[in-house]
């Protein structure tokens, strides 16, 4: 519970400033798209990063008629420092959603021991805010954070529990003296991946991400759907490895594109009941 309630902690710190950067009232500067507009809530947001950073940040038009982002330097009162700036979160997603499979080691077919449906599994994911900043009008960093749903269904009457050493087994055939249709696990996770960004000079032209991403799971079930229809929890403790970093691409062209993913660290921990680890491609879009 203590690393839980750090890890929210630290993702509701992380939005704060991302989520006052995302939707300024600028559209874009001379380096592509930046914002789509704020209501209440981000102007609240502003308020609060600026006292946060000393700066506040501001729109000017310039003769050319150009939206440029400047910032005021609030530490000397006599003096006014006014500095270009180029912030904006790029192609970065508002939400995406593809199929997963639990590979196996070095591989990128399912793990031979944790029987799947290839194909059934999904996830979906939004964003709860993202930053960015344009280094050239061609290259950027950017980040968000994100809140997924993972969902992966086993084959046949396959299901995972506790046996009676504390181990998390693959069971089949019977839970509670009721027959098993199919079997699945579940969990949340927050996620931050790192990107750098090559895009073309109009906004609407194609683009390649890629780069790190951390990712913190909570909420891991497992539940079997019983011959009835009826779907029953099994236990709500998988034996996750709370913490993982992943691998990360993005391409596609101006709101929409194709995401992957492939996860560095195991799902559960000590390699039981099999080592695996999480897969994912799917589509992704910008409101």
């Amino acid at each position: 519970m203590r690393a839980r309630f750090f890890a929210a902690a630290f993702a509701a710190l992380f939005m704060l400033p991302a989520f006052a950067q995302e939707r300024r009232v600028y559209e874009s500067d001379e380096f592509g798209p930046i914002g789509r507009g704020e209501g209440w809530a981000r102007r609240f947001a502003h308020s609060m990063v600026d006292g946060f950073l000393g700066s506040e940040y501001y729109v000017e038009d310039t003769p050319e008629e150009e939206t440029v982002i400047m910032s005021i330097d609030k530490g000397d009162e006599n003096s006014v420092k006014v500095t270009r700036k180029h912030y904006g979160p790029g192609h970065t997603p508002d939400a995406y959603i593809g199929l997963n499979v639990l590979a196996g080691p070095n591989s990128m077919n399912p793990a031979p021991g944790l029987p799947q449906r290839t194909g059934k599994g999904f996830e979906w994911s939004l964003s709860l805010g993202q930053w960015g900043y344009h280094m050239s009008r061609n290259v950027g960093v950017n980040t968000a954070v994100y809140l997924t749903r993972s969902r992966y269904w086993l084959t046949r009457d396959s299901y995972l529990d506790w046996d009676g050493h504390w181990n998390l087994s693959l069971m089949n055939g019977e839970y509670d003296g009721r027959d098993v249709r199919q079997g699945y696990l579940r969990y949340w996770s927050f996620r931050v991946p790192f990107c750098l960004e090559f895009c073309s000079s109009s906004k609407r032209g194609p683009f390649l991400a890629f780069g790190p991403e951390l990712e913190y799971r909570f909420g891991d079930v497992s539940k079997v759907r019983l011959s009835n229809g009826e779907k029953c929890k099994v236990t709500g403790d998988l034996n996750m490895n709370p913490l993982a970093v992943n691998a990360l691409v993005r391409v596609g062209i101006n709101n929409f594109g194709v995401i992957a993913r492939y996860s560095f660290t195991e799902l559960f921990q000590s390699s039981g009941p099999v080592e695996c680890y999480p897969i994912m491609i799917g589509i992704s879009t910008s409101f």
